[in-house]
């Protein structure tokens, strides 16, 4: 009976260094890889970047930076369609249903000095998300 205990204790101890290890390079992989797509403030728009929107994705999901960051807005403005988009102070992040397919878009304005940047990304709306306004 001892004997099934070292060997289940041993296989216990293994799976902890295991679970260590695959949280260490995990962490080790986030702090190396570069940041998800992000906006820099520019208040004059000389700073933007494109963003595409293709199927299947149909919106754009927009994120105050560092996350979590509920406090203060922060405007989002595109280029071509002449649109500007508000991240709401509560939330951290808001979504623009059925924005144009290849706009630029820049970090033109925030209510908190806080706010670093302003993460972005295409995604297929699943509804139910804040909306920018």
């Amino acid at each position: 009976m001892s004997r099934i205990t070292m060997k289940f204790t041993g296989q216990t101890r293994r799976c902890n260094i295991a679970a260590k290890l695959a949280i260490a390079t995990v962490t080790i992989l986030a702090t190396a890889l570069p940041a998800a797509a992000q906006l820099v403030f520019s208040s004059d728009c000389r700073n933007h970047q494109p963003i595409a929107v293709a199927p299947p994705q149909n919106a754009i999901l927009f994120t105050k930076q560092p996350v979590p960051h509920p406090n203060g807005t922060a405007s989002v403005f595109a280029i071509n369609g002449l649109d500007t988009y508000v991240i709401p102070a509560g939330a951290n992040s808001c979504v623009v249903a059925a924005p144009h397919a290849n706009d630029n878009y820049c970090f033109i304005a925030r209510n908190d000095n806080t706010i670093d940047g302003v993460g972005f990304a295409p995604i297929q709306n699943p509804g139910g998300l804040t909306a920018c306004q």
